[in-house]
């Protein structure tokens, strides 16, 4: 469609800034591409990229930065960044605004390689398949919010605790208050990887307990 073809020459166009970043020192911002009609203008970030964030099944979905910008990324996107971007390294993202303060990435480019995870396909080749998932566990996690995550609806869909623990739920498990600084508690299944652990809560409990099951237990 023609509303398609222009959003792609956009994000052409400010993926084409990073090649002066890679060669700069200092390299000036991309100018902010221009809305197209009807639809909601794009923005552009940048930051150090401090974890990347997974899915119970351990699979890359997002990363958060040090300024605790959390930048989310589509699944047939999310599966080419460990091939384009580390802990540590500085990143442009362009997107969607969304609720939270978060970005629902387009395309990524590292500003230190130039490498990119964009709609274009363009970048270092898709990886290839990735092994079986490993199995799921039980885990009954608490602490305190750090950050809530929220769907394409702005629905709180998850939180990330203090401690880096992921915890996912659909939003009608969770009928209590949400936000940084409150505690939480959930149980579910889920997986422990390098990113840290992150689980689907089956249920959860608006503080600290020590069986979060006895709370918005869901059969």
């Amino acid at each position: 469609m023609q509303w398609h073809s222009r959003l792609s020459a956009t994000l052409l166009t400010a993926l084409l800034g990073c090649a002066a970043a890679v060669a700069s020192a200092a390299p000036p911002g991309p100018p902010m591409p221009p809305a197209l009609p009807g639809k909601a203008a794009l923005a552009v970030i940048e930051g150090q990229v401090q974890r990347l964030l997974v899915t119970p099944y351990g699979e890359p979905n997002g990363l958060r930065f040090v300024d605790g910008t959390v930048v989310l990324l589509p699944p047939h996107l999310a599966v080419r960044l460990t091939g384009v971007v580390a802990v540590g390294d500085r990143v442009r993202a362009i997107g969607l605004s969304a609720s939270g303060g978060a970005l629902r990435a387009q395309a990524l480019v590292n500003l230190a390689t130039g490498g990119a995870v964009d709609e274009q396909g363009e970048g270092p080749p898709r990886p290839p398949a990735p092994p079986p998932r490993p199995p799921l566990q039980q885990y009954a996690v608490q602490g305190t919010i750090d950050v809530v995550l929220y769907g394409p609806r702005g629905e709180a869909n998850g939180v990330i605790l203090a401690d880096g623990a992921i915890i996912y739920f659909r939003p009608d498990l969770v009928g209590f208050a949400l936000a940084p600084g409150l505690p939480f508690a959930a149980a579910g299944i889920g997986t422990r990887s390098a990113a840290g652990v992150a689980i689907e809560a089956i249920s959860a409990a608006a503080g600290k307990t020590d069986n979060p099951a006895n709370s918005n237990h869901v059969e």
